[in-house]
């Protein structure tokens, strides 16, 4: 048995190849294409956010996601403090793959967990989340993405706009 509210949520976090969408990329990976260290570590204004922070946060958005999904035990993110994580200052090009990297890896597994989810389940409220269902997290970290994604490449067109 399928649900069509998990196609649509996996439609959302990995459209089909070749697909761009308004706001720019279709993914939060896919923003990324030809970003430098530089560009990933400005910030529009000293409170605002950087793209390397971003992708931090997208990526500890779907390990938290996962892990509820998956009903697993409380586990430590890859980077700390975790919704936010630091981002060095001197961050070069190997964090910024690395970072990258996290991100990828972390949207890989989510897919897998959405794709195996028991349809029966959705309608289910989380443990642990309050009064959320499977399906209101799923479709939030969906947006989640879509949103930071969205400002990722916000920040891409600030930065290549600035007065140098």
């Amino acid at each position: 048995m399928t649900d069509s509210r998990i196609d649509e949520i996996l439609n959302l976090l990995q459209p089909k190849k070749g697909t761009r969408l308004w706001y720019g990329g279709a993914t939060a990976a896919g923003s990324l294409r030809g970003v430098g260290c530089e560009e990933a570590a400005w910030k529009p204004a000293p409170e605002r956010h950087s793209i390397c922070a971003l992708v931090l946060h997208l990526a500890y958005w779907k390990y938290a996601v996962r892990r509820i999904l998956e009903d697993s035990p409380k586990g430590v993110f890859a980077r700390q403090p975790s919704n936010w994580p630091a981002v060095p200052v001197d961050a070069g090009e190997k964090a910024l793959k690395e970072d990258r990297g996290l991100l990828v890896e972390e949207q890989v597994k989510l897919l897998a967990v959405v794709r195996a989810f028991g349809p029966r389940r959705l309608d289910e409220i989380a443990p642990g989340s309050g009064r959320y269902r499977f399906i209101d997290l799923m479709f939030g970290v969906a947006t989640h993405d879509l949103y930071h994604t969205g400002q990722i490449q916000l920040v891409r067109r600030l930065y290549r706009g600035r007065q140098k």
